[in-house]
This record gives structure tokens, sequence and C-alpha cells, in this order.
């Protein structure tokens, strides 16, 4: 089995290219975040799974539904809002389930109290 596991990352507008650590290429940075943030969400995935990584810029919801069309499932986590009985889908999820090319799986974030 393979698990193609991507992480879609953007550059904020309003970021300034002046600061010492963004200089150069201020995306190398938000790109290495991503890459952080997918390798730790990529922790507990089982040995024997074939894990492919892919950061890429740009929307998240466009982003996944492009990889979609290659896909034969696609997996989404979506977050539990405070205050909110059940689950509410936000954009992202929201335009997968209504657009992705394959099927969707949305996964809830369990927060804290919950196992």
């Amino acid at each position: 089995m393979i698990l193609e596991a991507v992480r879609a990352w953007r550059c904020p507008v309003h970021e300034t290219v002046d600061h010492p650590l963004l200089a150069g290429r201020p995306e190398r940075v938000y790109e290495e975040r991503a890459a952080e943030i997918l390798e730790t969400a990529l922790h507990d995935v089982p040995e024997d799974i074939e894990v492919r990584r892919r950061t890429v810029e740009g929307h998240a919801r466009r982003v996944l539904l492009d990889a979609s069309h290659q896909a034969d499932l696609l997996v989404v986590g979506a977050r539990r809002r405070e205050g909110h009985l059940g689950l509410q889908l936000g954009r992202v999820a929201h335009g997968l389930l209504h657009h992705s090319a394959c099927p969707v799986v949305v996964v809830p974030q369990h927060t804290d109290g919950e196992a």
C-alpha cells in the first residue's frame, strides 16, 4: 500500500522580506514548516506502508482537489470548534466533499477530553 501525504502551504502576502530569517528566499521558511507538520502527522504510520511525502505551495482546497485526480481515496482532517456540537466542516473539507474526483473521508480532530 502506498500513502501519499500532501501538505499545502502558502507564503502570506503581508510577510516582510526584510526579516533576517527570510532573506533570499522567504518561502523557504513556510515550506520547511509544512514539511515539519507533515512529518509530525505521519509519526504513527506503520512501517509496512510506503509513504510519499509532498509539500505544495497553494490553497489547500486546490492542492487537494488536484491530488484527488490520482488518488483512490482522499482523507482530510476537520477541527472541532469550541462551543459547537457535532462536526462543522470548514471550507476545505466542504469543497473536497463536493468536488473531489475520488471518495473523501473526513476525520475529526480529537480535542482534550476525547478518547
